[in-house]
């Protein structure tokens, strides 16, 4: 059942910002439009400002229910049930994902460790914070984001410093074609950050200003994504288009330049600890909303869900892909042709039918 608990119109935009930056600042996210990528970033960020408003249309029918309950309202009992459980599958995979993204980041500088081990000491706490709820998740979020903005603001100015940007790595800037940028945004670059931005309709409901919805989710989508695009836009500009897509993680990779007089230099484990924590919290909502999905549906307390959601999450993470390459190949795939499924096509038959049906009866 939801949690008899209250979050502030800041802390949704704090938790929206950070799910936003979350994994997809550690990889080359939209590769194939080079050096141009950040510009399908920033049109993936537009793409993705209408499914707020999707997801804001449902939330203000339905205030006091989470997205898996008023699929019953509209879909029927038994139909809006399935999808609630496809839907507690689809964010388990996502975290699943995101978990197995710091598996494969941090051994680039614990090297020899097991994935697994990795994945062990990162899950507990998260099912630590599931356990003590909504608000204790998003007071953390909201004083990480200090962290966050602080560190963000370190890095360009020792970028700058160093002088080891260079204008000229990104040129010609539509050397790819308008076409392949296009291509790349609704591939990638749209689901991955803004599609995944369903996870909140968990958490619409939460709101202590339920009407801010709309307000602040675009505000956050925007903040973030632009954020989004300049940290990507600066690793094109030092490290060049080639180099940035054949790295795991180009974001240290352009760190690990910096030098300031010899004597700022080697902050590269700084900015590892602030990726962590960002797949750390992405990873906690996409759980959170699988399990307080699952309390709604099952009608059992989260606190039963916790563990077994935990092993899932766990497991799913270790046994779906046997490696990097293939990780990454998976990701290809379920950008493309799983997630819009859940991010745009079911959210719009619901509310097709919800504005349909509220016709009908007022005709009636």
């Amino acid at each position: 059942m939801m949690e008899n608990s209250k979050i502030s119109s800041y802390q949704l935009f704090t938790m929206i910002v950070t799910f936003v930056i979350g994994t997809t600042v550690i990889f080359p996210l939209a590769s194939d439009a080079k050096q141009a990528a950040w510009i399908s970033i920033i049109l993936g960020m537009f793409c993705g400002l209408p499914l707020l408003i999707i997801y804001g249309y449902l939330n203000r029918q339905y205030p006091e229910l989470l997205f898996t309950e008023y699929c019953k309202k509209i879909l029927g009992k038994y139909i809006g049930t399935i999808i609630g459980i496809f839907y507690i599958l689809f964010f388990l995979y996502g975290a699943s994902r995101d978990l197995r993204d710091t598996m494969e980041l941090t051994p680039l500088f614990l090297e020899g460790t097991p994935i697994s081990a990795i994945g062990i000491v990162f899950i507990l706490p998260i099912l630590y914070g599931l356990y003590l709820g909504i608000e204790v998740i998003c007071r953390t979020v909201e004083t990480f984001f200090v962290f966050l903005v602080i560190t963000g603001v370190f890095m360009i100015i020792f970028l700058l410093v160093s002088d080891i940007a260079k204008v000229e790595n990104l040129l010609p800037v539509l050397e790819p074609g308008w076409e392949t940028i296009f291509r790349t945004t609704i591939n990638e670059a749209w689901m991955a950050p803004f599609g995944e931005i369903i996870c909140f309709t968990m958490i619409f409901a939460y709101l202590k200003k339920p009407k801010s919805q709309i307000k602040v989710g675009i505000a956050g989508v925007i903040s973030g994504g632009l954020a989004l695009a300049f940290i990507h836009l600066l690793t094109i500009s030092v490290l060049g288009e080639y180099t940035r897509n054949q790295s795991i993680a180009p974001l240290l990779k352009m760190v690990q330049k910096i030098n300031i007089a010899d004597f700022i230099n080697r902050v590269d484990p700084l900015f590892l600890i602030w990726l962590v924590a960002n797949d750390f919290f992405k990873v906690l909502i996409f759980m959170y909303a699988a399990v307080i999905g699952g309390a709604t549906i099952f009608k059992l307390s989260k606190n039963t869900l916790i563990i077994p959601f935990g092993l899932i999450t766990f497991f799913t993470s270790i046994f779906f892909a046997e490696n990097y390459t293939s990780h990454m190949a998976q990701s290809d795939i379920v950008l493309k042709y799983v997630y819009p499924i859940f991010s745009v096509y079911i959210p719009l038959l619901l509310c097709i039918v919800c504005f349909v049906r509220q016709k009908l009866n007022k005709i009636g």
